[in-house]
C-alpha cells in the first residue's frame, strides 16, 4: 500500500483529499503545518507528498526543500489557493522542486487521483 502525506492547514481540504485517496486504496497521513509535516515524514515511509504552499510554522516551499535533502527522489504535488496572491503564480514557484503537478484550490479530485496513480506507477 502506497503512503501519501497530505500537508494543508485547512482541515476540510485534508479530509477531502484523505477520503478520496483512501477509497483509491492509499494510506494517508495528515499534517496541518510545516513542522508537523517534517516530523511525519521522518516517522513514516512516504511515497508522495501533497504540500500546500502557504503553511503555518514552515512554508510549503521550505518543507519541500527540507524533504528533498532527505530524499532527492521524493515526489511532490504542490497546491495553493485562497490567498490574496495569484494561486497559479504561487504554485509555479514550486516547480523549482520538480513537482509532479501543481493544483489550485478548489482541487479537481479526479485529476488529482489520476496524477497520483501516474506518479506512483514509475
Amino acid at each position: 500500500m502506497k503512503t501519501i502525506l497530505v500537508v494543508d492547514d485547512a482541515p476540510m481540504i485534508r479530509e477531502l483529499i484523505k477520503s478520496v485517496l483512501e477509497v483509491e486504496g492509499y494510506k494517508v497521513i495528515e499534517a496541518s503545518d510545516g513542522e508537523e509535516a517534517l516530523q511525519k515524514f521522518r516517522e513514516n515511509h512516504v511515497d508522495l507528498s501533497i504540500v500546500d504552499i502557504f503553511l503555518p510554522k514552515k512554508g510549503g516551499l521550505q518543507v519541500m526543500g527540507e524533504l528533498i535533502k532527505n530524499d532527492q527522489s521524493h515526489k511532490f504535488i504542490a497546491i495553493s489557493g485562497g490567498e490574496a496572491f495569484n494561486p497559479e503564480a504561487i504554485v509555479e514557484l514550486a516547480k523549482v522542486f520538480d513537482v509532479v503537478e501543481t493544483f489550485t484550490k478548489p482541487i479537481d479530485t479526479r485529476r488529482l487521483v489520476e496524477t497520483i496513480k501516474a506518479a506512483l506507477a514509475d
